[in-house]
């Protein structure tokens, strides 16, 4: 066949090997076309670059998704007056809805339709009232008597040494501004030799793009200048003194001060650069007192806009809108994490091997999309049985804004669970935002809480990550599900419905009965424990097909006699 797919004609293929040479002939002129050497074959690819920097690659090839996908809100803002900031109204988005099978009537089917986007979103209010307080109990008392973890305190506490990243700066440290009033954090400008060390410069140019681009009205960003003239990447792993063994620090010469804040000749010069740009330029030079200099002006821009209400105002007005967009809740928990759970992540490889405790998470986009699928909003529950170190707990009460619950067994995760959630209560607040109503996770065995049983009883979505349990533990675990509502909605990445599971007199009273099953398939990047996909399996709630068999089981036997 040929390249388009047609049978060719018999006889040996021309040019191959062992046919005679081609020959072709015009009048009386004889030429004979020589075969051409076969082409080499191309080599084969081969990426050179190391797994570590392809995951970065990804990470901010993410990021500039994410920010592509925000764009739509800031021109749809940008078409209000700067004044009348809220009244900035943003369409929610379109969604495409899809039924599980075997679902009802659009009268009675329960509501398990699922949004077309990755990053799910809901209008809400963003902004805390007087007197919110998410939390209760043990993480309460730790969020009201611990101070906030910094990112200086961070770095201060770390085993691993840090280094200076930029030059001329004698004290590496700055205080960045935050969107709530009075709100700010110290950071210092170090790095480590380590690329999965905590990265405080980062850190701090990513909260100046998050709050750059989503506290700000858009009609007051070009005070700060444009976005995408700010380079975010990482900084670890390539200390000063590294640098300068290599060569000269790129852009200029190396300048001296007297004290972290002191400003120079070329640092003057340069504040007529707006604000982001400048961040890059010092960065990329390796400028201390001119990186110094742009983190003063920017706090000096954002404090003036938050005296005249205008962050608050906007952020009230994207709430109604839009809600909390999926750059901030990333970003804010992300920050969380480093400073409450990642400097004790070794602590948690202390598992008993093949026993229920095998501890694994799921991660972000796994929920985002399960939150899609149960239609979650505001006034629903959420309940993560098995919560390990809290993080679905805080994304579905930041994210969402409904009431989080969590249960887990094993003692370390559920310590780190408490410091993260008390640690989100404090940076919330330095953020200007809000979670859910209430959230809250418990040490214990969730087949034996009565806690556990009176979230059950309230809630929209549970979430089990049972992949590792036995098969005893799933049959335990599987009697709680008696107790929800109909319309309720279970996600397991181990079904709770044998395959061959019939209703029959005899299997009425089990769990299996009340509920139906769809098996569905996560991506790659939803769960820890693989970078591949897999599938797990959404159960709904429903106990109209138990009630329609014993009504008809109750005429037959009325029948009968």
């Amino acid at each position: 066949m040929d390249f388009f797919g047609a049978k060719k004609s018999g006889g040996k293929k021309a040019g191959g090997a062992g046919s005679a040479p081609r020959v072709t002939t015009t009048t009386q002129v004889k030429r004979t076309l020589s075969r051409k050497p076969p082409r080499p074959s191309a080599p084969e690819k081969h990426n050179a670059l190391s797994e570590k920097i392809q995951k970065r690659i990804a990470l901010d090839r993410h990021e500039a998704d994410m920010r592509a996908r925000e764009k739509q809100y800031r021109a749809a803002a940008d078409t209000h007056a700067q004044e009348d900031l809220c009244s900035v109204q943003l369409a929610p988005p379109t969604k495409r809805v899809r039924t599980l099978p075997g679902a009802h009537s659009d009268d009675e089917k329960p509501n398990t339709t699922r949004a077309a986007r990755s990053d799910y979103h809901i209008p809400r209010n963003i902004v805390p009232l007087q007197g919110y307080e998410p939390l209760r109990g043990e993480q309460a008392q730790r969020a009201i008597n611990e101070p906030l973890i910094t990112s200086r305190a961070l770095v201060l506490a770390s085993k691993v040494p840090y280094y200076p990243f930029f030059e001329g700066l004698e004290e590496p440290g700055v205080t960045l501004s935050y969107p709530a009033r009075g709100a700010k954090e110290s950071f210092l400008l170090l790095v480590s030799h380590d690329k999965d060390e905590y990265d405080p410069v980062l850190d701090l140019l990513r909260s100046v793009r998050v709050i750059v681009a989503h506290f700000v009205p858009p009609a007051y960003q070009a005070q700060f200048g444009d976005l995408g003239s700010l380079e975010i990447s990482a900084h670890t792993g390539v200390p000063l003194h590294e640098v300068r063994a290599r060569g000269s620090v790129r852009g200029s010469s190396v300048v001296s001060t007297s004290g972290s804040g002191s400003s120079t000749p070329l640092a003057e010069s340069l504040d007529t650069d707006p604000i982001l740009r400048s961040f890059t330029k010092a960065r990329n030079r390796r400028h201390g007192p001119l990186f110094v200099r742009t983190v003063e002006r920017f706090n000096e821009t954002l404090e003036r806009l938050k005296a005249q209400d205008v962050i608050e105002k906007h952020l009230e007005a994207l709430g109604a809108s839009y809600g909390l967009p999926e750059l901030v809740w990333r970003t804010v928990q992300e920050q969380v994490y480093a400073r409450a759970a990642a400097p004790h992540v070794e602590k948690l490889k202390q598992y008993e091997a093949f026993s229920d405790n095998v501890y694994g998470e799921m991660l972000p986009p796994f929920l985002s999309e399960v939150c899609q699928l149960a239609q979650l909003k505001p006034t629903s529950v959420f309940v993560d049985l098995g919560s390990g170190i809290g993080n679905l707990v805080l994304q579905a009460s930041l994210q969402i804004g409904c009431e989080a619950y969590g249960c887990e067994y094993m003692p370390i995760p559920s310590t780190i669970a408490t410091d993260q959630l008390a640690e989100a209560a404090r940076r919330w607040a330095l953020w200007g935002v809000c979670g859910g109503a209430h959230m809250e996770t418990w040490c214990a065995d969730f087949t034996a809480s009565d806690k556990v049983c009176n979230a059950l009883h309230r809630a929209d979505l549970v979430l089990v990550n049972n992949y590792a349990f036995r098969p005893q533990t799933n049959e335990t675990l599987s009697l709680l599900f008696l107790d929800l509502r109909d319309g309720a909605i279970i996600v397991s990445l181990r079904s709770f419905v044998p395959h061959d599971f019939r209703l029959t007199e005899r299997t009425l009273s089990s769990p299996a009965a009340i509920l139906r099953v769809e098996e569905r398939r996560y991506t790659s990047g939803s769960v820890s424990w693989t970078g591949g996909s897999g599938k797990y399996y959404v159960h709904v709630v429903d106990r109209s097909k138990v009630q329609a068999y014993t009504a008809d089981l109750g005429k037959a036997r009325a029948t009968t006699t």
